[in-house]
């Protein structure tokens, strides 16, 4: 009777290891650090000004908004309303008031060789076209660039954000998510808001680990009917 069941446990067990599980679609960002944090809506904001003003420069160094790190000469973290956010009322321009591109990363914890949804909204500062609005977004395997179309100019308020969606492998149990402004003199843009990583599926088991389990299975039925030893 057992070694009839050996192939149905065996296919069985395949099977397991030939498919990933299912997985869900929670924001790894806000799991890791707190609700809003993939929409920059949390730290201590801190306007340098009103009106068109009402956005706060951020130097390469600071962790003001939680849980991201200000990289390059820094960001302007945005607020509403004079400036659009496409998730809560904050937004992150990376690049810099005084002119110079910035970036910003979080790292968040990953499984090895599993497969992330990455998404995100970006916008390109209402203005000339001679402002340079593109950015790049790196994490695990990726390296991407992005360009959102121009806004209607002056309309800092109203500006137009776009969905932007990529997929990354973790090449590491720590990955680090950065965005970057593309051009490294610019003051304006891109902007970008709502970030959301997910798990979209979980690595499959090399061959090897499948016929180490094949043949475990195959063998249990010989160490059943080795007779047990006298005392």
């Amino acid at each position: 009777m057992i070694t009839r069941r050996v192939p149905v446990l065996v296919l069985a067990s395949l099977a397991i290891l030939s498919t990933a599980a299912p997985v869900a679609a929670s924001n790894l960002i806000d799991a890791t650090y707190g609700a809003g944090v993939g929409s920059f809506e949390v730290g201590s904001f801190a306007p340098i000004g009103s009106d068109n003003f009402n956005f706060q420069s951020l130097l390469g160094g600071s962790t003001t908004i939680n849980g991201w790190l200000v990289g390059g000469v820094g960001v302007d973290w945005l607020n509403k309303p004079n400036y659009g956010a496409s998730a809560g009322m904050h937004a992150v321009d990376l690049g810099y008031y005084d002119g110079g591109a910035g970036s910003i990363s979080i790292v968040l914890p990953t499984v090895i060789g599993a497969t992330y949804a990455l998404s995100f909204d970006a916008a390109a500062v209402p203005g000339f076209s001679t402002y340079n609005n593109a950015g790049m977004v790196s994490a695990g395997d990726l390296t991407v660039g992005f360009a959102p179309t121009y806004s209607a100019i002056n309309d800092f308020a109203n500006q137009v954000f776009h969905a932007q969606n990529f997929s990354f492998v973790a090449m590491s149990s720590n990955t680090t998510l950065s965005f970057a402004a593309s051009v490294l003199g610019t003051a304006y843009g891109p902007v970008i808001d709502n970030v959301n990583v997910s798990l979209s599926a979980l690595p499959v088991p090399e061959p090897a680990a499948a016929w180490l389990l094949l043949a475990g299975l195959v063998a249990m039925p010989t160490f059943r009917r080795l007779p047990a030893r006298r005392q």
